[in-house]
């Protein structure tokens, strides 16, 4: 669907790190508040179990104190007693803990800067307050506040219905029955409640996520310019490029002075070589077709290096070898009578 303002492009990575500093990104809280209380739900008998149980124990030690009373050991008792019951909602506490820090990170990842947390002075203007209370957005959240509120009511009513229902039809309960029934269905209904309240935030959740990226979306202009600045001007980087090339050369051609001899076919191809008597293979200092090639020649002319003709040695130098790279072994023998003919015409007459 073509969008009237232009902005058909999806944000780039650039666009999107920037949103982020800013403090524009799809978050709620209430998706982090809703996993904990489900975390919560599944992880809490558990811990009211062992609670309970060092309730029970602690109970016990008491009454044999009661009949023989000890300020050290009462004192001791406390303190295991107090150790358990903290040791119980450990766990507890450890999971709420760890699923806001995971669901935190999972929306927003690391913060990237304290931008949004800058006071900006639009929030505390009256005039722009008011305008946002009566925006589209403000009624949505309106409509989304009510769906949330009758869905959930949806779901939590029924399990307070069947508590009632129960302890009625025990007709004179005792404590015990009566906690053991709210104590098993109010957990459902926690439980429950908390899996709708998460599905509702996780649709909540998509629905800012795509909010917050068509507010990010770019014309095809503005993606252009970003690569532009980021990936820098396309005719100055060819111009640097250029220059490069250039000086590359111009440090080939300088090497053409340092050269045994110069290898051409006869005018398309010139290799120069280097070969110093006892050491290693020869070396190609310079080569190049066309135009680079006759530069190569002029430069040997200016410097007195002899030029010889040998199209197919030419050929295959110039195929071969890179620029400061010894020619390959099969090549030594067609190189050797060329230098050779080169150390002939050097030696005194």
């Amino acid at each position: 669907m073509a969008d009237k303002s232009g902005k058909t492009e999806a944000p780039t990575p650039k666009r999107k790190r920037e949103a982020k500093k800013k403090g524009q990104v799809a978050r709620s809280q209430e998706l982090v508040i809703w996993a904990q209380l489900f975390a919560v739900a599944i992880v809490l008998p558990g811990t009211l179990a062992h609670v309970a149980g060092s309730f029970r124990d602690l109970t016990s030690r008491m009454g044999h104190l009661i009949v023989m009373p000890d300020e050290n050991q009462a004192l001791t008792m406390l303190t295991n007693g107090l150790f358990q019951v903290m040791l119980g909602i450990l766990p507890l506490a450890a999971v709420v803990v760890g699923v806001g820090l995971v669901g935190n990170f999972a929306q927003i990842g690391l913060p990237s800067g304290l931008h949004g947390l800058k006071p900006k002075p639009e929030r505390v203007n009256p005039f722009k307050g008011f305008k946002r209370l009566f925006s589209p957005q403000s009624g949505w959240e309106t409509v989304k506040v009510l769906a949330r509120t009758a869905i959930l009511a949806g779901v939590a009513v029924p399990p307070v219905r069947h508590i009632a229902t129960q302890i009625v039809a025990m007709g004179n309960p005792d404590l015990d029955s009566i906690l053991r029934v709210v104590g098993q269905d109010s957990l459902t209904m926690l439980r429950n409640t908390a899996l709708a309240g998460l599905l509702l935030a996780v649709v909540d959740y998509g629905l800012q996520k795509r909010r917050v990226m068509g507010m990010l979306r770019m014309t095809k202009q503005e993606v252009k310019e970003e690569h532009r600045l980021t990936d820098g001007d396309p005719h100055v980087k060819a111009l640097i490029r250029g220059r490069q090339m250039e000086m590359s050369r111009n440090r080939m051609m300088a090497q053409v002075a340092t050269a045994t001899a110069v290898i051409v076919n006869p005018t398309h191809v010139a290799v120069a070589i280097r070969y110093e008597p006892g050491g290693p293979a020869p070396v190609v200092v310079a080569k190049g077709r066309g135009a680079i090639a006759l530069r190569i020649r002029e430069e040997a002319h200016k410097n007195r290096v002899p030029i010889m003709q040998d199209i197919p040695l030419a050929r295959a130098l110039h195929a071969a070898c890179e620029l400061g790279q010894e020619i390959p072994v099969d090549l030594y023998e067609a190189v050797a009578r060329v230098l050779a003919v080169v150390m002939s015409l050097r030696a005194p007459v």
